[in-house]
Protein backbone atom coordinates (compact mmCIF):
# COMPACT_ATOMS: atom_id res chain seq x y z
CA UNK A 1 0.00 0.00 0.00
CA UNK A 2 1.39 3.39 -1.02
CA UNK A 3 1.34 6.65 0.89
CA UNK A 4 -1.29 8.00 -1.49
CA UNK A 5 -3.52 4.99 -0.77
CA UNK A 6 -3.18 5.61 2.97
CA UNK A 7 -4.30 9.19 2.40
CA UNK A 8 -7.25 8.33 0.16
CA UNK A 9 -10.43 10.22 1.08
CA UNK A 10 -8.55 12.51 3.47
CA UNK A 11 -9.21 15.96 2.03
CA UNK A 12 -6.83 17.94 4.24
CA UNK A 13 -3.63 16.23 5.40
CA UNK A 14 -1.10 17.76 7.79
CA UNK A 15 2.57 16.73 7.73
CA UNK A 16 4.53 17.13 10.98
CA UNK A 17 8.11 16.14 11.80
CA UNK A 18 9.27 15.31 15.33
CA UNK A 19 12.51 17.22 14.67
CA UNK A 20 14.44 18.83 11.86
CA UNK A 21 15.63 16.35 9.22
CA UNK A 22 13.20 13.55 9.99
CA UNK A 23 12.16 13.51 6.34
CA UNK A 24 8.91 15.46 6.60
CA UNK A 25 9.46 17.52 3.45
CA UNK A 26 10.52 14.46 1.48
CA UNK A 27 7.40 12.68 2.73
CA UNK A 28 5.20 15.55 1.59
CA UNK A 29 6.93 15.61 -1.80
CA UNK A 30 6.37 11.85 -2.11
CA UNK A 31 2.67 12.34 -1.33
CA UNK A 32 2.40 15.09 -3.96
CA UNK A 33 4.01 12.86 -6.58
CA UNK A 34 1.96 9.76 -5.77
CA UNK A 35 -1.34 11.64 -5.61
CA UNK A 36 -0.58 13.31 -8.95
CA UNK A 37 0.22 9.92 -10.49
CA UNK A 38 -3.12 8.67 -9.14
CA UNK A 39 -4.90 11.46 -11.01
CA UNK A 40 -5.52 13.75 -8.03
CA UNK A 41 -5.19 17.53 -8.18
CA UNK A 42 -3.19 18.58 -5.14
CA UNK A 43 -3.11 21.85 -3.22
CA UNK A 44 -0.17 22.64 -0.93
CA UNK A 45 0.39 25.22 1.79
CA UNK A 46 2.61 25.59 4.83
CA UNK A 47 2.21 26.82 8.39
CA UNK A 48 5.14 29.18 8.15
CA UNK A 49 7.96 28.82 5.64
CA UNK A 50 9.10 25.67 3.86
CA UNK A 51 10.62 24.50 0.62
CA UNK A 52 13.87 26.45 1.04
CA UNK A 53 16.95 24.90 -0.57
CA UNK A 54 19.23 24.85 2.49
CA UNK A 55 18.48 23.96 6.10
CA UNK A 56 18.03 27.14 8.14
CA UNK A 57 20.05 25.66 11.03
CA UNK A 58 22.82 23.80 9.17
CA UNK A 59 23.52 25.25 5.72
CA UNK A 60 25.52 22.12 4.80
CA UNK A 61 22.26 20.20 4.59
CA UNK A 62 20.55 20.51 1.23
CA UNK A 63 16.82 20.15 1.75
CA UNK A 64 14.51 18.51 -0.80
CA UNK A 65 12.52 21.15 -2.63
CA UNK A 66 8.74 20.90 -2.80
CA UNK A 67 8.16 19.89 -6.40
CA UNK A 68 4.67 20.63 -7.66
CA UNK A 69 3.22 19.18 -10.87
CA UNK A 70 1.38 21.25 -13.44
CA UNK A 71 -2.20 22.19 -12.49
CA UNK A 72 -1.56 21.76 -8.78
CA UNK A 73 -2.48 24.63 -6.46
CA UNK A 74 -0.40 26.46 -3.88
CA UNK A 75 -0.98 29.02 -1.14
CA UNK A 76 2.16 31.08 -0.51
CA UNK A 77 3.22 34.72 -0.43
CA UNK A 78 3.23 37.07 -3.40
CA UNK A 79 6.99 37.59 -3.15
CA UNK A 80 7.80 33.88 -3.19
CA UNK A 81 5.36 33.26 -6.01
CA UNK A 82 7.02 36.00 -8.08
CA UNK A 83 10.38 34.30 -7.46
CA UNK A 84 9.02 31.05 -8.89
CA UNK A 85 10.29 30.78 -12.51
CA UNK A 86 7.52 28.40 -13.60
CA UNK A 87 4.38 29.74 -15.24
CA UNK A 88 1.47 30.10 -12.85
CA UNK A 89 -1.96 31.68 -12.58
CA UNK A 90 -2.93 33.72 -9.54
CA UNK A 91 -6.43 32.77 -8.42
CA UNK A 92 -6.93 34.67 -5.17
CA UNK A 93 -5.23 37.52 -3.30
CA UNK A 94 -6.16 37.13 0.36
CA UNK A 95 -6.11 39.61 3.23
CA UNK A 96 -3.72 37.35 5.15
CA UNK A 97 -0.22 38.67 5.76
CA UNK A 98 2.99 37.01 6.93
CA UNK A 99 6.46 38.39 7.57
CA UNK A 100 7.15 37.64 3.89
CA UNK A 101 4.08 39.43 2.61
CA UNK A 102 0.50 38.79 1.56
CA UNK A 103 -0.71 35.22 1.00
CA UNK A 104 -2.07 34.34 -2.44
CA UNK A 105 -3.53 31.19 -3.98
CA UNK A 106 -2.22 30.18 -7.40
CA UNK A 107 -2.37 27.36 -9.92
CA UNK A 108 0.88 26.00 -11.37
CA UNK A 109 0.76 25.98 -15.18
CA UNK A 110 4.03 24.09 -15.39
CA UNK A 111 5.80 21.68 -13.07
CA UNK A 112 8.51 23.04 -10.79
CA UNK A 113 9.77 23.70 -7.28
CA UNK A 114 8.17 26.32 -5.07
CA UNK A 115 9.13 27.88 -1.76
CA UNK A 116 6.04 28.06 0.42
CA UNK A 117 5.18 30.42 3.25
CA UNK A 118 1.58 30.13 4.30
CA UNK A 119 -0.45 31.73 7.08
CA UNK A 120 0.19 30.93 10.74
CA UNK A 121 -3.30 31.21 12.26
CA UNK A 122 -5.49 28.11 12.30
CA UNK A 123 -8.50 29.84 10.78
CA UNK A 124 -6.34 31.26 7.97
CA UNK A 125 -4.80 27.88 7.13
CA UNK A 126 -8.30 26.42 7.00
CA UNK A 127 -9.47 29.30 4.81
CA UNK A 128 -6.71 28.92 2.19
CA UNK A 129 -7.24 25.14 2.23
CA UNK A 130 -10.93 25.68 1.52
CA UNK A 131 -10.01 28.14 -1.23
CA UNK A 132 -7.79 25.58 -2.96
CA UNK A 133 -10.53 22.95 -2.69
CA UNK A 134 -12.98 25.46 -4.18
CA UNK A 135 -10.62 26.13 -7.10
CA UNK A 136 -10.28 22.46 -7.98
CA UNK A 137 -7.93 20.71 -5.57
CA UNK A 138 -9.00 17.18 -4.67
CA UNK A 139 -6.76 17.12 -1.60
CA UNK A 140 -4.79 19.74 0.33
CA UNK A 141 -1.44 18.95 1.95
CA UNK A 142 -0.40 21.20 4.85
CA UNK A 143 3.28 21.40 5.74
CA UNK A 144 3.62 21.82 9.50
CA UNK A 145 6.29 21.12 12.12
CA UNK A 146 6.60 20.03 15.74
CA UNK A 147 6.56 23.67 16.83
CA UNK A 148 3.64 24.32 14.45
CA UNK A 149 1.38 21.57 15.75
CA UNK A 150 -1.68 23.65 15.00
CA UNK A 151 -1.60 22.08 11.51
CA UNK A 152 -2.60 18.73 13.00
CA UNK A 153 -5.67 20.13 14.78
CA UNK A 154 -8.99 18.71 13.50
CA UNK A 155 -10.12 22.31 13.00
CA UNK A 156 -7.43 22.57 10.29
CA UNK A 157 -6.84 19.08 8.87
CA UNK A 158 -8.66 15.76 8.56
CA UNK A 159 -5.62 13.54 9.03
CA UNK A 160 -1.94 13.58 9.98
CA UNK A 161 1.29 12.08 8.68
CA UNK A 162 4.08 12.14 11.26
CA UNK A 163 7.79 11.83 10.42
CA UNK A 164 10.43 10.48 12.78
CA UNK A 165 14.01 9.37 12.33
CA UNK A 166 17.57 8.78 13.39
CA UNK A 167 18.17 12.46 14.10
CA UNK A 168 16.22 12.09 17.37
CA UNK A 169 18.95 10.00 19.04
CA UNK A 170 22.00 7.86 18.29
CA UNK A 171 20.30 5.00 20.16
CA UNK A 172 17.53 3.36 18.11
CA UNK A 173 15.66 2.36 21.27
CA UNK A 174 15.52 6.02 22.33
CA UNK A 175 14.23 7.00 18.89
CA UNK A 176 11.45 4.46 19.33
CA UNK A 177 10.66 5.62 22.87
CA UNK A 178 10.44 9.28 21.89
CA UNK A 179 8.36 8.45 18.84
CA UNK A 180 5.99 6.29 20.89
CA UNK A 181 5.46 9.14 23.37
CA UNK A 182 4.71 11.55 20.53
CA UNK A 183 2.22 9.13 18.97
CA UNK A 184 0.50 8.55 22.33
CA UNK A 185 0.08 12.30 22.71
CA UNK A 186 -1.23 12.83 19.19
CA UNK A 187 -3.63 9.89 19.48
CA UNK A 188 -5.21 10.79 22.81
CA UNK A 189 -8.56 8.97 23.11
CA UNK A 190 -11.83 10.74 22.51
CA UNK A 191 -14.06 11.56 25.46
CA UNK A 192 -17.10 9.30 25.19
CA UNK A 193 -19.26 10.41 28.13
CA UNK A 194 -22.28 12.14 26.48
CA UNK A 195 -23.10 14.20 29.58
CA UNK A 196 -19.59 15.65 29.85
CA UNK A 197 -19.52 16.31 26.10
CA UNK A 198 -22.83 18.17 26.35
CA UNK A 199 -21.48 20.34 29.17
CA UNK A 200 -18.31 21.01 27.18
CA UNK A 201 -20.39 22.11 24.19
CA UNK A 202 -22.53 24.43 26.29
CA UNK A 203 -19.86 26.06 28.46
CA UNK A 204 -17.24 28.40 26.95
CA UNK A 205 -15.07 28.37 30.09
CA UNK A 206 -12.95 25.74 31.80
CA UNK A 207 -15.23 23.78 34.12
CA UNK A 208 -15.02 21.18 36.87
CA UNK A 209 -17.83 18.63 36.54
CA UNK A 210 -19.38 16.57 39.32
CA UNK A 211 -19.48 12.83 38.71
CA UNK A 212 -22.91 12.02 40.12
CA UNK A 213 -25.29 14.78 39.05
CA UNK A 214 -23.47 16.55 36.23
CA UNK A 215 -23.21 19.76 38.24
CA UNK A 216 -20.38 21.97 37.11
CA UNK A 217 -18.21 24.77 38.44
CA UNK A 218 -16.80 27.43 36.13
CA UNK A 219 -13.08 28.00 36.68
CA UNK A 220 -11.11 31.23 36.16
CA UNK A 221 -8.77 31.11 33.17
CA UNK A 222 -5.78 32.06 35.32
CA UNK A 223 -6.14 28.84 37.33
CA UNK A 224 -4.81 26.71 34.46
CA UNK A 225 -2.12 29.28 33.69
CA UNK A 226 -0.71 30.27 37.05
CA UNK A 227 -2.79 28.69 39.80
CA UNK A 228 -0.77 27.12 42.62
CA UNK A 229 -1.30 23.58 43.86
CA UNK A 230 -2.96 25.03 46.96
CA UNK A 231 -5.40 27.10 44.88
CA UNK A 232 -6.25 24.09 42.72
CA UNK A 233 -6.69 21.93 45.81
CA UNK A 234 -9.12 24.47 47.26
CA UNK A 235 -11.23 24.27 44.09
CA UNK A 236 -11.21 20.47 44.21
CA UNK A 237 -12.29 20.50 47.85
CA UNK A 238 -15.24 22.69 46.94
CA UNK A 239 -16.47 19.95 44.59
CA UNK A 240 -15.62 16.62 46.25
CA UNK A 241 -17.55 14.53 43.71
CA UNK A 242 -15.82 16.10 40.69
CA UNK A 243 -13.96 13.67 38.46
CA UNK A 244 -13.88 15.61 35.18
CA UNK A 245 -12.05 18.80 34.25
CA UNK A 246 -12.62 20.52 30.91
CA UNK A 247 -9.81 22.91 29.99
CA UNK A 248 -10.20 25.59 27.34
CA UNK A 249 -7.12 26.60 25.40
CA UNK A 250 -3.67 25.13 26.00
CA UNK A 251 -2.94 22.45 28.58
CA UNK A 252 0.64 22.59 29.84
CA UNK A 253 2.60 20.01 31.78
CA UNK A 254 3.25 22.45 34.62
CA UNK A 255 -0.50 22.70 35.29
CA UNK A 256 -0.92 18.92 35.19
CA UNK A 257 1.88 18.53 37.75
CA UNK A 258 0.20 21.05 40.05
CA UNK A 259 -3.15 19.33 39.49
CA UNK A 260 -1.61 15.98 40.37
CA UNK A 261 -0.29 17.35 43.65
CA UNK A 262 -3.63 19.00 44.44
CA UNK A 263 -5.69 15.89 43.60
CA UNK A 264 -3.95 13.86 46.34
CA UNK A 265 -4.89 10.53 44.87
CA UNK A 266 -8.23 11.51 43.36
CA UNK A 267 -8.68 10.10 39.84
CA UNK A 268 -9.38 12.90 37.36
CA UNK A 269 -10.10 13.02 33.64
CA UNK A 270 -8.87 16.19 31.93
CA UNK A 271 -10.41 16.98 28.55
CA UNK A 272 -9.21 19.47 25.93
CA UNK A 273 -10.45 20.34 22.43
CA UNK A 274 -7.79 18.21 20.70
CA UNK A 275 -4.28 16.95 21.33
CA UNK A 276 -2.61 19.88 19.53
CA UNK A 277 -3.55 21.88 22.65
CA UNK A 278 -1.52 19.61 24.99
CA UNK A 279 2.15 20.42 25.67
CA UNK A 280 4.20 17.86 27.57
CA UNK A 281 7.96 17.76 28.05
CA UNK A 282 9.33 15.66 30.90
CA UNK A 283 6.37 13.31 31.39
CA UNK A 284 4.19 11.63 28.79
CA UNK A 285 0.44 11.13 28.92
CA UNK A 286 1.03 7.50 29.96
CA UNK A 287 2.93 8.64 33.04
CA UNK A 288 0.11 10.96 34.08
CA UNK A 289 -2.42 8.16 33.54
CA UNK A 290 -0.48 5.94 35.92
CA UNK A 291 -0.70 8.73 38.51
CA UNK A 292 -4.47 8.98 38.06
CA UNK A 293 -4.69 11.93 35.64
CA UNK A 294 -6.29 10.75 32.39
CA UNK A 295 -6.22 12.92 29.26
CA UNK A 296 -9.07 12.96 26.75
CA UNK A 297 -10.03 15.05 23.72
CA UNK A 298 -13.31 16.23 22.25
CA UNK A 299 -12.01 15.81 18.69
CA UNK A 300 -9.41 13.10 17.98
CA UNK A 301 -6.56 13.47 15.50
CA UNK A 302 -6.40 10.70 12.88
CA UNK A 303 -2.79 9.56 12.40
CA UNK A 304 -2.74 8.12 8.88
CA UNK A 305 0.91 7.08 8.70
CA UNK A 306 4.31 7.28 10.38
CA UNK A 307 7.32 7.75 8.11
CA UNK A 308 10.89 6.96 9.07
CA UNK A 309 14.20 8.55 8.04
CA UNK A 310 17.01 6.21 9.18
CA UNK A 311 19.72 8.80 8.39
CA UNK A 312 20.96 11.51 10.76
CA UNK A 313 22.84 14.07 8.58
CA UNK A 314 26.60 14.14 9.21
CA UNK A 315 26.18 11.57 11.99
CA UNK A 316 24.81 8.02 12.10
CA UNK A 317 22.64 5.73 10.02
CA UNK A 318 20.27 2.98 11.18
CA UNK A 319 19.16 -0.02 9.18
CA UNK A 320 15.76 1.11 7.93
CA UNK A 321 14.07 -2.28 8.15
CA UNK A 322 15.36 -2.86 11.69
CA UNK A 323 14.20 0.56 12.88
CA UNK A 324 10.78 0.07 11.33
CA UNK A 325 10.53 -3.30 13.01
CA UNK A 326 11.22 -1.76 16.41
CA UNK A 327 8.62 0.92 15.77
CA UNK A 328 6.11 -1.70 14.66
CA UNK A 329 6.46 -3.50 17.99
CA UNK A 330 6.13 -0.29 20.01
CA UNK A 331 3.38 1.45 18.04
CA UNK A 332 0.60 -0.90 16.99
CA UNK A 333 -2.11 -0.09 14.46
CA UNK A 334 -0.18 2.68 12.68
CA UNK A 335 1.17 2.12 9.12
CA UNK A 336 4.94 2.71 9.11
CA UNK A 337 7.04 3.33 6.00
CA UNK A 338 10.28 4.70 4.66
CA UNK A 339 9.33 6.76 1.61
CA UNK A 340 12.71 6.12 0.00
CA UNK A 341 12.37 2.36 -0.24
CA UNK A 342 8.54 2.43 -0.24
CA UNK A 343 8.36 -0.66 1.98
CA UNK A 344 5.32 -0.46 4.24
CA UNK A 345 4.84 -2.06 7.62
CA UNK A 346 1.11 -2.59 8.18
CA UNK A 347 0.08 -3.33 11.74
Amino acid sequence: MSLSELLAWTRRVAFVGLAKNTGKTETLTCAVRELHEAGQTVGVTSVGRDGEQRDVIDARIEKPRIELPAWSLVATTESLLKACPQAHERLLRTDMRTSLGRVVVARMLAAGSVEIAGPSAAEDVRAVSDAMLFHGADQVLIDGALDRRMASSPTVSDGLVMSTGAVLDSDAEQVVARTRSAVELVCLPELEDPLIRAIASAQPDSVLVGEDDGSWLSLPARLALSGTSEQIAAVLRSSPSARHLIVRGALCESFLVRLLRAARGRELTVTVADSSKVFLAEHGCGWFARQGIHLRVLAPIHLRALTVNPVAPHSHVFDSKHLRGLLEEAIPRVPILDVRDRELVLV
